[in-house]
């Protein structure tokens, strides 16, 4: 080892910082009187959209009902009752054949009051891309399932994990945004532009 490396680690061990404890996570974090709610306002706030209703088949009737959804030429869901698919996600050989989808109907496991994310799995769909490559996403989700904080979500995720059903699992939090060129935003630069969250019954 030459000379001068040596005098950079030894001046790196002899100006270490004095180690400190983890915080503890046993604390009275954020809860909310209505977590539903909560979720709702920041779903928008993230740029997405929120209905709540009584079923699924109420939830297909709401989407017939949007002059977008109904006008599509392509569309896939892999909610039941929720929803029509023009194309299977099992016939697909490659993701990139799912270019061309404008409407993906997909199941969220769970929400997250605190920020509007959406936690999502990929043991219903083939090609988890689905999430990503639609021009509008729909995720719908039970209504009694919105935790109030992310604490309380990665506990959740513990249960994930140890089942070993979904390798893959992604929070999702509106529809793709960015701002990064000349602090423009852009919505759909980078995948989906618009998410729809259907919430069905009652929290």
């Amino acid at each position: 080892m030459s000379d001068s490396r040596q005098q950079i680690l030894e001046t790196v061990r002899a100006n270490r910082s004095t180690p400190s404890e983890m915080p503890s996570l046993d604390q009275s974090w954020t809860c909310y009187d209505d977590p539903l709610s909560q979720f709702r306002t920041m779903v928008k706030a993230v740029g997405g959209q929120t209905e709540v209703l009584c079923d699924a088949v109420a939830a297909s009737e709401w989407l017939a009902s949007q002059q977008a959804y109904s006008e599509s030429r392509q569309r896939v869901s892999l909610v039941e009752e929720v929803g029509t698919s023009d194309l299977s996600l099992d016939d697909l050989a490659r993701p990139h054949d799912l270019a061309s989808l404008e409407w993906a109907v997909l199941p969220g496991e769970f929400g997250v009051a605190e920020n509007g994310a959406i936690w999502i799995t990929d043991r219903s769909a083939r090609h988890r891309a689905v999430y990503f490559l639609c021009e509008n996403l729909v995720l719908v989700l039970p209504a009694s399932e919105v935790v109030h904080h992310l604490h309380e979500a990665y506990e959740r995720l513990g249960k994930f994990a140890a089942s070993e059903e979904a390798p893959f699992g992604a929070f999702v939090s509106g529809p793709s945004k960015t701002a990064d060129i000349e602090q423009s935003l852009v919505i759909g630069a980078q995948g989906p532009r618009s998410l729809v969250v259907l919430l069905i019954g009652q929290p």
